[in-house]
């Protein structure tokens, strides 16, 4: 039996590759929307895919299901609640499907939502029993699913099918079974995933408090309280991998632009997307652009910050930087991606078009700031956690959601510092400040890690 795990960083989302190579067949299960890497695998061990399996309808990511049909000819299978608009078949409680010596079991796990399934997952070659659970978002290394993405209306209900999906569907299985989740560190559908992309059932039970013989109405309280915010995109990408994501080929063109075309695209309502470091984009970028560095987590930023219909212009250090961000924000529903600036923020500055800067101070410059001019303002746009471990002396808190949102009043003639951790958040939210008309603002480079740091060296 063949069985290889994919990752996808920053998303944190996992895939898996199950097949027999003496039989020649295989499967794929929660496929992302670049598939390259699993025909590639396949390929290699003389596999031909004939099933691909979605375990759930994904609200974080697009699926590359149909993108894997296309490729392949495979059967997509989902459970008939997803109520899919596109060619599929239903999965069921019980089905079971072979590929050699490799079986798969379906079990019908709700609660992360109302269509989740789990897999057990058998290897004949080596013993009848089941040797792992492909658990989807029902149970995570360290965590398990959210069940809040479904909408509040069903909240309760799915917490309800949570806890039995937990503790009555997973009792028959021993603690020696491994589990696989469909995600690890850096997704935003739980709270507290390990980085681990593997664990067994006996040591969750053990030491997953969630799974931890805990009582109802324990775990209900725990499950009905604040998540992290979702963003706005996760409802477009619920909606397009309903009705079937369009193929890559059919994404619109992606490549350099001119000073002329995008001025006439800014005028037609497009946005900027300023990848670069906070150091650079500080120095100068082009009025209106949010600044969200590229990470393998960016696009959840960028989710929150700007709608997944949106034409987007990309700005970067280099070509093949634009290019990894039009790859990355793809995975998240951004299918308009119009291009990218050709010759870089050089190019833009040199034909003397309009730029604006966020400058950065060190916490040495706020501290003679503050000294000069009482009436500077920082504000902390870090989490009430966060802020709760402590802040700036007579900093305002407003979370960044709140700046996203534009739930927050301030006087635009206030000079303001941003601060958030390390320094990113404050580029973020300094960006769309600048874009709202507030002209005075700063953003404290480092964070609240070298705030600390310079109290604690007295610099």
């Amino acid at each position: 039996m063949l069985f290889q795990q994919f990752k996808v960083d920053g998303l944190g989302c996992f895939s898996y590759l199950l097949g027999c190579p003496a039989a020649g067949t295989a499967c794929v299960v929660d496929p992302e929307r670049h598939v390259d890497h699993y025909l590639k695998v396949a390929q290699a061990n003389g596999l031909r895919i004939t099933h691909i399996f979605d375990t759930h309808l994904h609200a974080d990511h697009i699926t590359g299901s149909g993108e894997l049909a296309v490729r392949t000819g495979a059967t997509i299978y989902v459970h008939p609640g997803v109520a899919a608009a596109y060619p599929h078949k239903d999965l069921h409680e019980g089905d079971r499907f072979k590929f050699g010596s490799a079986e798969l079991e379906v079990i019908e796990t709700f609660g992360h939502t109302p269509n989740s399934v789990t897999f057990a997952v058998i290897d004949h070659s080596r013993s009848d029993d089941v040797f792992a659970l492909l658990t989807g978002d029902l149970l995570f290394v360290g965590d398990i699913g959210r069940p809040d993405l479904a909408g509040d209306d069903l909240l309760e209900e799915q917490v309800k099918n949570l806890y039995d999906s937990l503790y009555r569907k997973l009792a028959r299985f021993p603690d020696w079974v491994e589990v696989y989740p469909s995600h690890g560190e850096g997704s935003l559908c739980g709270r507290g995933m390990s980085p681990k992309p593997v664990s067994t059932l006996g040591f969750e039970r053990r030491n997953n408090p969630l799974l931890n013989n805990m009582s109802f109405e324990e775990f209900r309280r725990i499950m009905t309280s604040e998540f992290q915010v979702r963003p706005d995109n996760f409802g477009v990408m619920v909606a397009k991998n309903r009705q079937g994501p369009k193929p890559l080929a059919e994404a619109a063109p992606f490549g350099p632009m001119t000073v002329e075309q995008i001025e006439a695209a800014l005028a037609k309502g497009a946005k900027i997307v300023d990848t670069r470091v906070p150091s650079a984009f500080g120095a100068a970028y082009i009025r209106g652009a949010v600044n969200i560095g590229l990470t393998p987590s960016s696009v959840n930023w960028l989710g929150m910050v700007v709608p997944a219909d949106t034409n987007l212009i990309v700005v970067a250090d280099t070509p093949a930087r634009a290019e990894d961000a039009a790859h990355i924000y793809r995975r998240a529903g951004y299918d308009h991606l119009i291009g990218y600036l050709g010759d870089g923020i050089s190019s833009w500055a040199a034909r003397a078009k309009p730029l604006d800067h966020l400058p950065q101070v060190t916490p040495q410059s706020l501290k003679r700031i503050f000294e000069k001019y009482p009436n500077h303002l920082a504000v902390d746009v870090r989490s009430d956690g966060e802020w709760a471990s402590g802040h700036i002396d007579g900093a305002v808190h407003i979370p960044i959601e709140k700046i996203i949102s534009g739930d927050f009043s301030l006087d635009k003639e206030q000079h303001i510092t941003v601060v958030c951790g390390s320094g990113y958040r404050a580029n973020i939210a300094g960006s769309i400040l600048k874009s709202l008309g507030y002209s005075n603002v700063f953003s404290l480079i480092g964070g609240m890690t070298a705030w600390k740091a310079s109290l604690a060296t007295g610099k």
